[in-house]
């Protein structure tokens, strides 16, 4: 099995993730465009965060429920219910696939015997691959380029009080758009959906604690894929 269709899944949940975190922000009931550039800061400069949900793309759909702490990343991705465990963390780059995953890849059993519940260590092209999408600022630097989110939410937009999850937010909704941010602190991004089913949750912000390192006897080369 060659590692094509966990490229796909990652580029999908980076995708997903730059459109999420294009939300707007605000400290009380303010406009969308008086808000983006403090939305904007908190989320530039924030250390850790989590993220978790699901976007379209194109037929299939892509769901993911990561932390990204710093430059490294922990959690799983997936397409049409097939996931995999990505782990990044320092300089490496590890999957973790199941008997579903790689029967869906038409990978032969004897392959599952060998990597099945352990940790994949990728080589360097492919590492590179998951990293220059799977990267808390990347995405983050990549969302507010976004001219789609920007038209979408509106200038005009006015953010209301409401709550989420017992989490007090300020909430905008506008077409198929809806934000909500932190109603108090800073103006971290609390809950984004979109106008093609598209949602996605941001939580813990500045407070995601690094991964551990797998243990030494759970990693495994590519090369035992096959």
């Amino acid at each position: 099995m060659g590692s094509r269709a966990l490229q796909l899944s990652v580029l999908a949940m980076a995708v997903a993730t730059g459109l999420a975190t294009a939300g707007c922000s605000s400290a009380g009931s303010q406009t969308a465009a008086k808000l983006i550039p403090q939305v904007q800061a908190a989320a530039m400069t924030a250390t850790s965060v989590h993220v978790a949900g699901a976007v379209a793309q194109g037929k299939n759909t892509a769901t993911f429920d990561v932390s990204f702490s710093g430059s490294a990343v922990d959690g799983t991705v997936g397409v049409n219910g097939q996931t995999v465990h990505v782990l990044v963390l320092n300089g490496a780059t590890y999957v973790k696939v199941d008997a579903a995953f790689l029967n869906a890849e038409h990978a032969p059993p004897s392959v599952c015997a060998k990597v099945c519940g352990k940790y994949v260590e990728l080589p360097a092209v492919a590492a590179n691959q998951v990293t220059s999408f799977l990267n808390m600022q990347t995405l983050i630097t990549e969302v507010f380029k976004s001219k789609d989110i920007n038209s979408g939410t509106g200038g005009g937009c006015i953010f209301s009080p409401a709550t989420r999850h017992g989490q007090s937010v300020l909430k905008c909704s506008q077409g198929p758009y809806t934000l909500e941010v932190a109603a108090h602190g800073k103006p971290y991004i609390a809950y984004y959906s979109g106008p093609h089913g598209e949602h996605l949750a941001f939580s813990g912000w500045n407070a995601v604690a690094p991964p551990s390192a797998p243990p030494a006897s759970q990693v495994v080369s590519e090369n035992a894929l096959g």
